[in-house]
């Protein structure tokens, strides 16, 4: 009896455990999904403090850093304002590194300059050679490079071409010298023939209009002379001297001339007596001609004394 009244409570537990079977599960899978989420707690909530620790390690670096940058500036600065005597003259440090740098870039121009110069010299040294050798190879090819090819091609142009300018030149001038010497004999000859009897007829016509008497006021004296002129005189004046004198006035002269000559006449030359014929002040062959204005003479209460005609 015992054996079955246990056997019925086991089954009365068996039937209310699958009445809560349902609700079992359910609580079961609360449970895991409270378990799954109190695991990402855990883990994030280590994440966190192991960030939290990092960051306080940064934290405490950037302090760290931050008081090293200062002690630096104030050092850097007691560095800056700190001075040095150098060769007997207070100098700061920054104007120290300044005379450094200036040394050391003037150090550096110097080897290169001087680097430069000897990759010169060596370059200056070993051109020749280096051209003799390129010479014997271009020799040794069958044919010439093009660039030489160029080179010689157009030197030849330009030889041909200066070759043809000398030649059409001198032909040129053969030609003008021909024709010029045709013209001279055509054209030139009949030119200064005919050029030269002008030249004749006016001389002649200038001698025989200047030809006559003609009355001169004297340079030194003042005093009015009359001059006769003729072939002589006219010859005389084209040799561009003067032709009228003074009797009353002598010139004293240096040897190996006379020691004492009658006095020329300043303005009894050519173009003178050309330039009073030609304004009418002075006609040749008129006695009582008006005197021209070389003639006259600047004191108004002056009253010439007209002497003898004077011819040469």
């Amino acid at each position: 009896m015992k054996e079955q009244l246990r056997a019925m409570e086991a089954y009365l537990k068996e039937l209310k455990a699958l009445k809560r079977y349902k609700e079992a599960e359910r609580l079961k899978e609360e449970v895991r999904q409270l378990k799954e989420s109190l695991s990402e707690l855990k883990s994030k909530t280590g994440r966190l403090e192991r960030e939290s620790v990092l960051n306080t390690n940064v934290q405490q670096e950037a302090c760290q850093l931050r008081e090293e940058l200062e002690q630096a500036r104030q050092e850097l600065s007691m560095l800056k304002e700190m001075k040095f005597i150098v060769n007997g003259e207070h100098t700061t440090l920054e104007e120290a590194a300044c005379v450094f740098v200036k040394a050391k870039e003037a150090e550096i121009r110097d080897r290169a300059e001087k680097e430069s110069k000897t990759l010169q010299e060596k370059f200056e040294a070993e051109a020749p050679e280096l051209v003799y050798h390129r010479l014997l190879a271009i020799l040794k090819q069958p044919q010439w490079p093009a660039e030489i090819a160029q080179i010689m091609e157009k030197k030849a142009e330009e030889k041909a071409q200066s070759k043809l300018d000398e030649e059409f030149q001198q032909r040129a001038r053969v030609e003008a010298l021909s024709r010029l010497e045709e013209i001279r004999k055509t054209e030139w000859r009949p030119f200064v023939e005919e050029k030269a009897l002008r030249i004749a007829r006016d001389l002649k016509t200038l001698a025989g209009e200047l030809q006559g008497t003609w009355h001169l006021i004297c340079d030194r004296c003042y005093k009015r002379v009359r001059a006769e002129i003729g072939p002589r005189e006219i010859a005389t004046l084209l040799r561009g001297e003067q032709v009228v004198e003074c009797p009353a006035c002598k010139d004293f002269n240096l040897p190996p001339a006379s020691p004492v000559t009658p006095h020329k006449i300043e303005g009894s030359a050519l173009e003178d007596l050309l330039e009073t014929y030609l304004a009418g002040k002075g006609p040749p062959g008129n006695a009582a001609a008006k005197p021209s204005q070389k003639e006259s003479h600047p004191s108004a209460d002056w009253s010439p004394d007209e002497t003898g005609s004077t011819t040469l």
